[in-house]
Formats: C-alpha cells, sequence, structure tokens
C-alpha cells in the first residue's frame, strides 16, 4: 500500500474528529477516515458498524395533551398583569378538558 501524504492524514484526522463528535467509536471513526470504504470487507464491516451506531430512532407520538399544546390557535394568554403575555395552562386545561380528546372515560 503507498503512504500517505501529509495532506491525506491531516483529512483522515479531521474526518476522524467529525465522527467523533456525531458519536461514532473511536476505532469505527479511525478505520473510516484511514479509507474504510476501499478496504473490502473489513472496510464495509467498519461502515456499518458506523451506520447501526448512527442511527436516530422515530419519535413516539403525542397524546392529546400535547396535541392540544402545541396547537397555535389554542394558547391561552395572560392579557394583563405581571403575566401579561405568557401562557395560561390553567386556562388551557380547562379548555382542553371540554374537548373530546380531553373528557376522562368511565371505568
Amino acid at each position: 500500500m503507498a503512504r500517505a501524504t501529509k495532506a491525506e492524514t491531516a483529512l483522515a484526522s479531521i474526518i476522524q474528529k467529525m465522527l467523533e463528535e456525531k458519536g461514532v467509536q473511536t476505532d469505527i471513526a479511525e478505520g473510516l477516515a484511514k479509507g474504510g470504504v476501499g478496504l473490502g470487507s473489513g472496510g464495509l464491516r467498519i461502515q456499518k458498524a458506523a451506520q447501526r451506531q448512527t442511527k436516530v430512532e422515530s419519535k413516539r407520538a403525542l397524546n392529546g395533551w400535547q396535541k392540544f399544546v402545541k396547537a397555535k390557535s389554542n394558547k391561552y394568554k395572560y392579557k394583563s398583569g405581571k403575566k401579561k403575555g405568557q401562557v395560561n395552562f390553567k386556562a388551557m386545561s380547562a379548555a382542553f378538558k371540554k374537548t373530546p380528546a380531553g373528557r376522562k372515560k368511565k371505568k
């Protein structure tokens, strides 16, 4: 294998630091930075390990209250006083309880 030039080693170290910042393990980041793509099956193993590690999990669905609070039209805000402009959760809670999603189920 040919010797790496200074530019190649510098680039490899930059790539390795970026991968480590993203949360990839040090040994995997080192393998990818040093040309994991061209290493044949060893490089492929390193790439798959990196993909497994950086995989993002899907987010959970919001419940009824979270959807209600998120909606812009449901923002109850204080109009005067010390809390002027802040969200009034007490009023929002009362309004939510009147909606079909907020009604408590009978046991």
